[in-house]
This record gives C-alpha cells, structure tokens and sequence, in this order.
C-alpha cells in the first residue's frame, strides 16, 4: 500500500496525470468539432476513466501538499495554492452530480412555474389500471458510442415492459416504403396563385395548405375539402361547390355544396371560394414511413427507435424529439395498459414562478439585427410571501433559491422570452471558493520569501552575476560600434507619404489620443483601434487596392474621413462558404456593400433574426457565424460613424463622462479657457462636435497636399483639452500611454 502511494504521490505522476489531462482536453476538442458535444462528453467529459484521473489529481496534489511540507507557515501559499485546485475540481464534481440546466419560456401577461431541462430525456408514462408508473432516463446518444441501452416497467398487476435501444437517426426526415398491412395515402398536387405544391395525406389525417384544412378520412375539419373512402374508391365533400375539369379535354362539371363528389385522378377539383385548384397525382394503398437521416441544413427532429417487449410480443416504436422538444408523447398500443413514450426535455416544477411584464427588444439602425433585449419580470414565491419585479438582460441575472436565470431567447413576434436557468448553487460557490483561494496563494507566494518564487529569484540572480563579465564585454563591443556609428552620414528613414490615405506618421500621433471605453476605463485610441480592426478583418496591416500599404492606425482613422470608399473595400472577414455563397462572393472577405441589396435591405436579415432568438445550445455552425459576422459588420458601422470614439470630456460631469462627436452632448458650447482655441478656430460655434468637423476637414487637405501642419495643430488642441479636464487623475499619463502603446505594436500574441 506504502509502495502505491509512493507512486500515485510522485513529482513524476504529477507530470504524467497533467500530460493525460492536457491530451484529453485536446481530443476532446478534436471529437467536439468532428462530431457532436455529446459524444466528447460521452468519451471523455463524463466518461469514468476521465472522472478517475481527476480523483487521482486530487490524491496526487494532497501528497504534493505532503511531499513539500507544504502545511508549514512558511510554506502556507504554496499549501493555498495546491488546495484550490483540489477545491475546484470537488466543485466540478458537484456540479456534475448535483446542479441541472434548463429552460424557461413565459408570455408577455402570463407566468411560469416550470423550465425544461437541457438534458434529453426517454419519458416513459404507464399506468396499469391502478397506477401510475413514471420513469424519466437521460438520453446521451453519441455518433460513434454505443448507445444501447434497456429501460424495465414493473407493473404490480399487469407484469413488467421492457424497452430496449434499437437505432438513432438524427435530423429525421419520412420517408415512405410499400408494406403488406400499411395505411393508405395520397399525393396531391396543389395550385395557389401560380405556385404549385406537393403534399402527401395519410388516412384519417388533416393537413393545412395555406390556412385551407384538408382531410382524409377524418371529420374534424368540416370547413374544408373532406376526403372519404378507401384505395379502390375516392369522394370528396365541400361546404360549398366545387368546380371539376376533367382531364385532358377538360370538360367542366361541378359537385353542388354538401354533397359527395367522385374523387379520381386526371380531373381537377377548385373548390369555390379558395383560390386553389387540385389534382389526385397518386394513391398509395399500402405503405408505411420509414425515417432516413437529412442534411445538416434540415433542421428536423431525431428519431429515438425501441423494441417494446410486453407479454412476449415484441414491436417497433418510433419516437420523434431531441433536444428542444417537450413532452411530445405517442401512445404505445398495449393489452390492458396504457404506456406513453416521449424523447425530449424533461419537465421540472419550481417552488416559485416568474411573471413577464414587458420584453423590450433594441436594435442597430441600419441592419435592424437584435442589439439588446431584456425581460421585465415579476418573482413571485406565495410560501415567501415575495413579490418582487426584476429586469434580466445581458450580464444582469436573476438569483433566487438556488436558481440563476438568464436572458437567453425570445419569440419570434417579440411578445414572449426565452430564460436560461441554471441550479448548481453548492457547484458555483465551491468553484468559486477554488478560484479565490487560488488568487489568494498566488499573492501569497510573491511575497512569502520562503515559496519557490523567491527560490527561483535568488537561482537567477546568482545567474546574472555569473554573467557580469560577459555582460562587461558585449557592453564594450556596443560603446566602438556606437563610436562607428557615430562616424556615418545621417540616414532618412522616413517612409513615403501617401496622398490619398492618412500618412502612418499622423494616424500613430492620432492613436495617443485617450479614448474612454464603455466601461470607463481610459486606454490610447490605438488600442481601441486594434481591438476593433482586428475583430473586423483579423489582421494587422492592410494592401489596400489605389492606397497601398496601411496600418492598423492609419485603416481606423481613414474609415470616418472616407467611408464611402470603405464601404467598397473587401475586409470584412466571413469565415464560412455558406455565408459567402448567401451573399454572393467569393473568398474569405467582404465589403460592407456586399452585405445589402440594391435597395438597402440586408441580406442577412431573415438569417440573423432567426440564429439570434435560438438558444445558445441550438445553434449551429451557421448561426454562430452569423452572430459573429453580425457583429464585425456593426463594429464597422460603429468605426465610420465614430459612436466608439468617447474622446471628448463633458464639462463639469460628475462621474467623468466622456462623449464622442456624435453624441447629443458633443453640440453643447464649451466655456472656461477652452475658449481661447476658438481664437484659431474661428469656429461660429465651439463645441466638440465643430472641433472634429473642423480636424477632419484639415485631414482630408492633408492627405491631398501631403501637409499635415495644420492636423497636427488641432489634435494637439484635443489632446490638451483632454488634459484640462477634471479627469486628470483617471486619464493615463502620456508615458503610460507610450508604453501601452508599444506593447500593442510588438504584437506578442
């Protein structure tokens, strides 16, 4: 036992246990994007041996704590440190074990008192005459796992069921095979304003075909066209007359209201009144569906096929659902009892319920995709006694119970939301603990001079002191090659201005200026500027077709002073040919003009409208990318209108806000001794926004003259502006600037 531990506590099993971890979360990733996330989870996330090599971590870090002496006050931050990852993967383990997701759908009026879980479910309902039997097993069916599988009802006075896993197709799509003892269906052919449809009716089933009910075999529906009868012998009925051409003569006929007609093929039937005209294309006597899997474009329920085995009779029971269905239960044909199958979420009650009072939905001017949208909600807990109204929106959740919902989705008519519900208090808080305790001992060993920090500190120090005489040589051969330097004719490094961009020189001096995002943190444009060329085209520098090469600074700037010309150029990053193709370009880029038709609508509006109200679990690559792609194209939008740009400091703010030019408070006049500048300006009104009027108007005469004198004059007056605001504490010190700057440029990661 002495001789496992020795292993199992090992620096060597350390390394060993870290490499198996990293490995598996690679090929994890690998199986996700090759497959599905729940055959990464089935294979390794919540496979045994994976949970097995966390227990070993766990075991491994308790006897790193041993080995170290670890439990020492000088040694304590390395004791906290190790602690913390044992914590966070207990708290991993408990949220594996004991905390649930699910989903929340209310309507504008009403309230809710239950969310569907996101795990799938096989439901299975019988009841025996007496009683009610309900069994509700976890539903993780992988692409290349075997997923078989065996679910036992028993019954106290009818015997037991057995349900067994037979197959799995995903995107499920009918399709329809000639059997012995099938039902019968017809294929009809319909007309509607010059459009025609097929459909396929099967017996005793109603179809709606734009909002016109027809029937075969079934009375339900008596307002529309009603179809009786058998495979040998057709009639039709009509709560008005129907108008009848037969084929290829097309002599007329009609079949008066309320009366049966002969319903038969080569003869067309117009009901009056309905605007659709219809042919009997074909009979099928004797069929039955068969499910084949669809594309990934066709978005339609799995099909879950069980062998059910009662009284030693077995048959095959098909269950459409998946991920996103709820309760759509069939009925299992059974002697003397009634069983029930569903495949899909699973129902679970909650001890309170929420009320949605108002869903308010904003959106970007220009394309109209979604930009927020937010649910106004009533708690209400009657064992409590709690009313209380709260707003859910992005990065504001609700927490009450145990339970933590979040805004997620909505309807498509904009009157109802969709609430993601997460339930792991014990999993968070653990977790969380983990994370603190880690930050703690991390701190902790900076300043403990007995953690291995400073061990490694005094190693290196002892390094460099080796090296000083190395260091004396190099620094001599520096100082005579610097003499020769010293001899040579000056050199003009200075790059060729261009006279249809903004020369690099001016856009680096523009990148100093201090921007304040909407967080309210002070940083240089050039980090915006960065941030935001690098989210619209993923690159760093630029061969712009007539302006050659431009930087990342120079692009930014240059987008607001010439956004027509912008709009025409190519960098906008798609990362999907599906896109691509929807829009009507080749390659990897786009422009912002290829995104909209000749009438200004967007292309993607459908698209993006449907890919922002699924849920985060539904969406496909495709939606995904549409997000994505939404975003980098309002960023755009947002770089030329300049709405990111908060340079300006309002006078006299109380919580140091700063506007850009497009803001309402950019037109009010400026007063103090930020007048003096109007002495050059000369502006009728100085305020903010005729400032940037007036410096974008000398930019443009500078990239045409090559003269940048005058630019330079008036971002020195915002610079300084800037700097006389009462933000002088919170704006970054030019040096600090410099630096951020500098790391910007090095382009590390």
């Amino acid at each position: 036992m002495n001789k496992l531990l020795k292993i199992i506590f090992s620096p060597r099993t350390t390394l060993g246990l870290l490499v198996i971890f990293a490995i598996a979360m690679g090929a994890a990733t690998f199986i996700e994007n090759s497959y599905d996330t729940t055959t990464a989870k089935l294979l390794v996330y919540n496979a045994k041996w994976f949970e097995l090599l966390m227990l070993l971590m766990i075991l491994n870090f308790f006897g790193t704590i041993k080995r170290y002496h670890f439990l020492t006050w000088k040694k304590i931050s390395g004791f906290i440190f190790h602690t913390a990852f044992i914590i966070i993967i207990i708290g991993a383990g408990v949220t594996r074990y004991i905390g649930f997701e699910g989903r929340m759908h209310i309507r504008e009026g009403a309230s809710s008192n239950f969310i569907f879980s996101d795990k799938t479910y096989l439901n299975v309902r019988a009841f025996d005459g007496t009683e009610n039997y309900d069994v509700d097993k976890v539903m993780n069916i992988g692409m290349i796992t075997d997923n078989s599988f065996e679910v036992n009802v028993d019954t106290k006075s009818k015997g037991s069921i057995s349900i067994q896993y037979k197959d799995f197709i995903r995107n499920a799509k009918e399709s329809y095979v000639e059997v012995e003892d099938g039902f019968t269906m017809l294929e009809l052919t319909l007309s509607v304003e010059g459009h025609k449809d097929e459909i396929k009716i099967k017996d005793g089933e109603v179809q709606l075909s734009h909002n016109f009910p027809i029937s075969f075999n079934n009375n339900s529906r008596p307002d529309g066209l009603m179809i009786t009868g058998n495979a040998e012998q057709l009639f039709v009925k009509f709560a008005g007359n129907i108008i009848t051409s037969r084929m290829p003569d097309m002599e007329a006929g009609i079949i008066l209201k309320d009366s049966l007609g002969e319903f038969t093929r080569m003869k067309l039937y117009e009901p009056e009144g309905v605007g659709m005209a219809m042919v009997l294309t074909k009979v099928f006597p004797s069929t039955a569906v068969k499910y084949i899997e669809g594309t990934e474009d066709e978005k339609g329920p799995s099909a879950l096929i069980l062998d059910v085995n009662y009284n030693e009779k077995s048959q095959e029971v098909t269950v459409l659902g998946g991920s996103g269905y709820v309760e759509n239960f069939i009925d299992v044909p059974l002697e003397g009892i009634s069983l029930k199958l569903a495949y899909g979420a699973k129902k679970i009650t909650l001890p309170f319920s929420l009320q949605l009072n108002k869903f308010d939905l904003e959106r970007y001017s220009g394309s109209m995709s979604p930009s927020s949208y937010a649910s106004e909600v009533t708690l209400i807990d009657p064992n409590k006694g709690v009313r209380k109204d709260h707003r859910i929106f992005m990065n504001n959740v609700l927490d009450y119970g145990g339970y933590r919902f979040f805004q997620s989705s909505y309807d498509q008519d904009e009157k109802g939301t969709v609430l993601s519900v997460n339930h792991d208090f014990w999993g968070t808080w653990i977790t969380y603990l983990g994370y603190a305790l880690m930050i703690i001992g991390f701190i902790w060993t900076l300043f403990n001079k007995h953690s291995r920090y400073w061990d490694l500190m005094d190693k290196i120090k002892q390094t460099r002191e080796r090296r000083k005489a190395l260091s004396l040589v190099v620094v001599l051969l520096m100082v005579s090659g610097s003499l020769f330097a010293q001899q040579q004719p000056p050199q003009d490094h200075q790059h060729e201005t261009s006279l249809y961009s903004v020369s690099e020189a001016h856009a680096d001096k523009f990148g100093e200026v201090v921007v304040q995002n909407y967080e309210g943190r002070f940083s240089p444009v050039h980090t915006l500027a960065v941030d935001v060329i690098h989210k619209i085209s993923r690159k760093d520098k630029f061969d712009i077709p007539g302006r050659g090469e431009m930087s990342v600074m120079q692009v930014f700037l240059d987008i607001p002073i010439n956004v027509e010309f912008w709009k025409d150029q190519r960098i906008i990053y798609v990362r999907e040919k599906s896109v691509t193709d929807l829009i009507g370009i080749s390659g990897k880029y786009a422009s912002f003009k290829d995104f909209f038709n000749v009438k200004g609508q967007y292309k993607l509006s459908t698209f993006a409208e449907t890919a922002f109200r699924k849920a985060d679990a539904e969406r496909n690559k495709f939606d995904r990318e549409l997000i994505k792609l939404n975003e980098r194209i309002e960023v755009f939008m947002m770089t030329y209108q300049g709405s990111m740009l908060d340079i300006f400091p309002v006078q006299n703010s109380e919580n140091n806000k700063w506007v850009s030019w497009d803001d309402p408070l950019a037109q009010q006049l400026l007063t103090g001794s930020i007048r003096i500048i109007n002495d050059d300006l000369q502006l009728p009104e100085l305020n903010y926004i005729g400032i940037m009027r007036a410096y974008f108007l000398e930019l443009i005469n500078a990239t045409k003259t090559a003269d940048y004198k005058r630019a330079d004059k008036l971002l020195g007056y915002i610079k300084s502006i800037q700097r006389q605001s009462g933000t002088n504490d919170a704006v970054p010190s030019i040096s600090k600037i410099e630096r951020e700057i500098s790391y910007n440029k090095s382009n590390i990661f």
